[in-house]
C-alpha cells in the first residue's frame, strides 16, 4: 500500500504504521481502525502524542479543510477502540487455533519453536514470565 502523510509530524509511513480518521456524517471526526469507512481519511500516526498534537493544533480541521468536530477525549477514546480491536483479533486467532493459553500448552509451543508471539499478562509474577520466556517448566 502506498505510504501516507501524518497531519501532526508530517512523516510518511505506511498504513500500519497510523491512524486513519474520517469525517463523520454530522461533522465529527470518526477514528477508522478497520480502515473501511467511506470518504477521505485523514492520518495519524499510532503515537498517543501525535494524536494529542492534531487536536491541540486542530490540525483534523486543517487537513479536512472545514469546521469539524473533534472529541477532547480522542487519544483515550483510540486506545480504547485499539485495545478492543487487538482482543478482537486475538480471540479469532484462538478461534482459528493459532492462540493458545495456559502455561503448559504455551510451553510446548516453545519448546516446538512454533510461537510467532507470546503475550503475557502484565500483573503475572515475575517468576512465571521468566519461566514462560525461557520455555522452563
Amino acid at each position: 500500500m502506498p505510504e501516507r502523510r501524518c497531519i501532526a509530524t508530517g512523516e510518511t509511513k505506511g498504513p500500519g504504521e497510523m491512524v486513519r480518521f474520517v469525517v463523520g456524517p454530522e461533522g465529527g471526526i470518526v477514528p477508522d481502525l478497520a480502515g473501511d469507512l467511506p470518504g477521505r481519511g485523514i492520518w495519524v500516526s499510532a503515537r498517543r502524542d501525535c494524536l494529542e498534537l492534531a487536536v491541540r493544533k486542530r490540525l483534523f480541521a486543517r487537513a479536512a479543510r472545514a469546521d469539524v468536530t473533534v472529541p477532547p477525549d480522542l487519544a483515550d477514546l483510540v486506545e480504547r477502540l485499539v485495545a478492543r480491536r487487538a482482543l478482537d483479533l486475538l480471540g479469532l486467532a484462538r478461534r482459528a487455533g493459532q492462540v493458545v493459553a495456559g502455561f503448559e500448552k504455551v510451553r510446548e509451543r516453545l519448546a516446538a519453536g512454533r510461537v510467532a508471539v507470546l503475550v503475557q499478562a502484565g500483573d503475572a509474577a515475575p517468576d512465571g514470565r521468566a519461566r514462560a520466556r525461557s520455555g522452563a517448566g
